[in-house]
């Protein structure tokens, strides 16, 4: 039998990812990456086999800001024929300017929730029919963020920030989907092998935001990062939830330095939960056809 796992990871390229990667793949799971640079993803792979001697790296290019990329790339790895053991939803962002992707939606909504929301659902299948055939359960780690304190409630007359943009609100909404995902999504995976975790890395030090030539980007972040954790201490909470044994009894669970973290009452609403999930399943209905 054979007894090898596997591993996706988005995001893996940069901050808590590479961390995060090296550790999976030090664990001799068969490693995918979800990456929007070749350069970046071979780079990776290198010091991953380097560093843990194992070979089994591949590769996906996608720029997760593009859902028919993401839906690409989650239908290249059903394609490879591969199980799928635990997916870990990594990438992030956070912008200090305005952005509108090539399908209409505000950038952090877009990267943050929507493709966590489609790369998920189109490998739900393949996660739990990997989880009937294993004795623990296949597992997917959300990275969220307590920035999801920042919105009160998912704003659908304005999704895309278009009504007087500020970057933590549009953040913090952004996050607050993807915490509202994971609680319908541990709902629906009640009664099957699969289980599904958000988990806060904390303040790292990462580039997010480091792109925009913004007083927020030049100075703020920069003042404050000697107070930040390092990408190691950030991606320990991801790997905690990644395997963890106890964890195994813990669906749907918000874990912060590697406990399990209460959350909020707006992050807690099942009947939004519900209606964020039928109003992303229609929204992207093409891509499951």
């Amino acid at each position: 039998m054979n007894n090898k796992k596997y591993a996706l990871i988005t995001g893996a390229t940069s901050g808590i990812g590479i961390p995060t990667a090296l550790e999976v793949a030090s664990k001799g799971l068969h490693t995918t990456l979800i990456c929007r640079s070749q350069e970046k993803g071979e780079q990776l792979k290198r010091q991953i086999v380097e560093k843990t001697g194992n070979k089994d790296v591949d590769i996906i290019l996608a720029d997760l800001k593009s859902l028919k990329q993401v839906s690409d790339a989650s239908q290249h790895y059903l394609n490879s024929g591969k199980p799928l053991h635990l997916l870990i939803n990594n990438a992030g962002v956070i912008n200090t300017t305005h952005e509108t992707t090539e399908d209409g939606y505000e950038a952090m909504f877009a990267v943050n929730y929507l493709s966590v929301f489609l790369l998920t659902t189109k490998l739900l299948p393949l996660l739990k029919s990997t989880g009937n055939q294993q004795e623990k359960k296949s597992r997917i780690v959300n990275v969220s963020s307590e920035g999801y304190r920042m919105a009160r409630f998912i704003d659908f007359e304005n999704i895309n920030a278009e009504k007087g943009f500020k970057t933590f609100p549009a953040y913090g909404h952004s996050k607050l989907a993807l915490m509202l995902f994971n609680l319908e999504l541990a709902e629906q995976l009640s009664n099957h092998p699969v289980n599904t975790y958000a988990v806060h890395p904390g303040a790292v030090n990462t580039n997010l935001g480091a792109g925009d030539n913004t007083v927020l980007s030049r100075f703020l972040f920069p003042m404050f990062r000697p107070f930040f954790k390092t990408p190691e201490q950030g991606a320990a909470t991801t790997l905690h939830a990644a395997f963890e044994p106890t964890a195994d009894g813990q669906n749907g669970f918000y874990f912060a330095n590697c406990k399990v973290r209460k959350i909020r009452k707006q992050a807690m609403d099942n009947a939004q939960a519900k209606t964020l999930w039928s109003w992303s399943d229609n929204r992207l209905a093409d891509f499951y056809n």
